[in-house]
């Protein structure tokens, strides 16, 4: 690893989300409340308004820029660029779970099991290793998918009891003839689990000396624990790891300022390289690395508007703007919105305003901010719809901003996606390990779709 490398890289990224925290630093129901429409530059939108559908999915897509645009827009688009270290080269061979496999899978679950166990193969064939754990291992279906078509013995360690119980009964049932090569465990792992997790291979698998770490989509701390796991577990040769939902990572300090709340999380920044660099360069992470630019980091790629309709954008527009008009009605008046149902709205009631609203208010309360605000007068539900109505009508003409906004943020999905995913692979770096990262899968069909691979020497 080139230190210096790492850290021009570390600077760069952090002053690129630094200048962007308009866009990526605010929940998107609040993109009105906190005026992040009115921050797009105005020479930016002159220009972006104007682009036909093409023209504006090619711009987010592509990175394709006009010569006549501002110099402040076109660094923009350079520098999302160079952020971006994530490789998209990736040819994918064909590939089909056997039928009896596919059962109650989503084809999205089919592709990602098969191009895992693919790679967890690929990785494990040169080194002998014949033994897989896998964290987090759900129903099973990797583990059983690495035993059928490959071979292996896989110890499976999954958090939740029921889902290793419910493992354990498909087994018995659909796999039989894998009981003693495939056993699952109940395991709530953690960053401190080495010498339990070896414990439970030696009873398992007797005698087993080099073993392959796995997690397919390893939720928050999963990941960063498998990596320390990994460093300390004796047995553990190779890691392959694919990690999700980054927001999720354990917050170990926050300050409440008039402005927002500052967020420290306990495991990003990982790496000595990405702390010194912040600590050099006097970065109040807090402020703008929060869960906001963490949920970013883990949504959807802008392959999501590779050759999208206009239709399609006419029904997102919609839908991010109306989310929004309720928030920012909540605010004027004094309330806070709560779901009374997981989710908050239907999109199949997206394209009008007047069943929006009737819909939302099944779906959410509107309550008093304090006690002090029971004391007006009782709105009926019909005065609510009407005044809601009457925000929208003020803010309706704002749905192409919202598009132009969303993608501009989009633009910034792979840069923090691949800030968060080098600072994990410089840490293994920093501890003596090989590792890099590795497309695995369609990142269309599965967003979460780069692994890390690391093997000790």
């Amino acid at each position: 690893m080139d230190t210096n490398t790492e850290k021009r890289y570390f600077l760069d990224a952090l002053r690129l989300f630094y200048e962007t925290q308009w866009l990526h630093n605010i929940p998107v129901t609040e993109i009105l409340t906190q005026g992040c429409l009115d921050s797009i530059p105005r020479e930016w939108m002159d220009h972006l308004q104007v682009l036909q559908n093409d023209e504006l999915n090619n711009f987010v897509v592509e990175k394709m820029t006009k010569s006549e645009w501002p110099d402040s827009l076109k660094a923009y688009v350079n520098h999302c660029k160079v952020t971006d270290r994530l490789s998209s080269t990736l040819t994918l061979p064909s590939a089909e779970l056997p039928q009896n496999f596919r059962i109650g899978l989503s084809r999205k679950k089919q592709h990602e099991i098969m191009h895992l166990a693919r790679l967890v193969h690929v990785q494990c064939k040169p080194y002998n290793i014949q033994t897989i754990i896998d964290l987090g291992a759900g129903l099973g279906y990797v583990c059983q998918m690495l035993h059928h078509l490959y071979g292996y013995q896989v110890l499976g360690l999954e958090r939740k009891e029921e889902n290793v119980n419910r493992a354990c009964t498909k087994q018995r049932t659909a796999y039989p003839e894998s009981l003693t090569h495939v056993r699952y465990i109940h395991c709530d792992v953690t960053c401190d689990s080495a010498d339990r997790i070896e414990s439970i291979l030696q009873r398992e698998f007797p005698n087993t000396t080099a073993a392959c770490l796995i997690g397919l989509h390893a939720c928050g701390d999963l990941s960063t624990s498998a990596s320390r796991i990994f460093r300390r577990m004796k047995s553990a040769k190779l890691l392959i790891l694919i990690s999700c939902c980054y927001h999720k990572l354990s917050i170990s300090d926050s300050v409440r300022t008039p402005s927002q709340e500052k967020q420290y999380f306990r495991n990003f920044p990982m790496s000595n390289c990405l702390r010194e660099v912040i600590a050099t360069h006097s970065f109040d992470v807090g402020q703008f690395l929060r869960v906001p630019f963490l949920r970013l980091a883990c949504q959807e790629s802008v392959d999501k508007w590779r050759g999208m309709s206009g239709e399609k954008h006419d029904e997102h527009s919609f839908h991010v703007l109306a989310r929004a008009v309720l928030e920012l009605y909540s605010q004027q008046n004094n309330l806070i919105l709560r779901k009374k149902v997981r989710k908050g709205t239907r999109k199949s009631q997206c394209m009008d305003f007047q069943t929006y609203v009737k819909d939302s208010l099944l779906r959410y309360d509107l309550m008093p901010k304090s006690d002090m605000d029971l004391t007006g007068d009782v709105i009926t539900r019909d005065e609510l719809e009407r005044d809601i109505s009457r925000v929208w009508e003020k803010q309706n003409e704002r749905l192409r901003a919202v598009e132009i906004y969303t993608g501009l943020q989009m633009m910034l999905q792979l840069p923090a996606e691949s800030l968060v995913l080098q600072d994990r692979l410089c840490w293994l770096h920093e501890q003596g390990l090989e590792a890099m990262i590795v497309p695995v899968m369609n990142k269309r069909l599965s967003p979460r779709s780069h692994a890390i691979v690391s093997h000790k020497r």
